[in-house]
């Protein structure tokens, strides 16, 4: 049965390494995501492609003997964890999530992966810390309900830290997004 083994390439060498082995007859996969860029300059929108995994790679080996074919490639410098061990197989099910993971474009950064995964800029964190940070806000549910209180800062996409005039001084208090109802300024 084939298995997945991790291997270490040369610096920048991996795209080569990946077209050396699969020309070689292996079954090779290479993590990659997209990040989209602005080039203020030029005023267009860039999009790279990056390793996920800088100076790593995958390969599928039937049997351990097919070892001195994969080291025969130019870019590929050993398999891991290193020369006095025997290469250690990954696990099939890590590597067929990554895959699933990048053909559903959960790593890539671009306008048309947060388009697919459903994100709206409003459910970006940075959009919604620009959003709601020093906003006069409502608690609807929760020990605090109907408090009145302003943002003080957004932490994540599902909590916020709010300032309740609790005992006449302002109370910093964590709160579910759920939790809180935006007041008309």
């Amino acid at each position: 049965m084939a298995e997945w083994y991790a291997l270490r390439t040369r610096a920048k060498g991996e795209r080569l390494a990946l077209r050396q082995l699969e020309q070689a007859g292996f079954e090779a996969y290479l993590p990659q995501y997209r990040i989209e860029r602005f080039n203020r300059r030029l005023r267009v929108r860039k999009i790279t492609t990056l390793c996920h995994f800088p100076r790593y790679l995958f390969v599928r080996m039937v049997r351990l003997e097919d070892t001195s074919k994969v080291l025969a490639c130019s870019q590929v410098l050993e398999l891991l964890p290193g020369r006095p061990h025997p290469p250690t197989p990954v696990p099939t099910g890590d590597v067929l999530a990554l895959r699933d993971a990048e053909t559903r474009q959960l790593f890539d950064d671009t306008d048309a992966a947060r388009r697919l995964r459903g994100e709206t800029t409003k459910q970006t964190l940075k959009a919604m810390q620009k959003r709601l940070t020093g906003k006069p806000v409502r608690v609807a549910a929760g020990p605090f309900t109907s408090f009145a209180g302003t943002v003080e800062a957004v932490d994540s996409l599902d909590r916020l830290k709010v300032l309740l005039d609790l005992f006449g001084r302002p109370t910093p208090v964590e709160l579910g997004v759920g939790q809180v109802e935006e007041l008309a300024a």
